[in-house]
């Protein structure tokens, strides 16, 4: 996550969180670096289940939908929330 998005939502490196839509949530831990575009932030590609605390990926965040052009998956249109877990 971008740190001025970070500081927005008083979170740093390391801290639990919660990455989050209507459609699921991983849980893993934050990592804050100026090379992630403001606005946005980003799951390692390949990313294994076991590396999050809930065992979910960023597939639990995108709809199952078709893009109009291909028919292919929506991966790029994933709109989701970061908040600190709950202790």
């Amino acid at each position: 996550m971008h740190p001025a998005d970070a500081d927005r939502r008083g979170l740093k490196s390391g801290d639990p969180i919660r990455i989050f839509n209507d459609l699921g949530e991983v849980q893993c831990a934050l990592e804050v670096e100026a090379t992630i575009r403001e606005g946005t932030v980003s799951l390692p590609k390949g990313l294994w289940r076991k590396s999050t605390w809930n065992q979910l990926t960023g597939n639990v965040l995108v709809p199952d939908s078709l893009t109009d052009l291909g028919g292919g998956a929506c991966f790029n249109d994933a709109r989701v929330e970061v908040a600190r877990l709950p202790k």
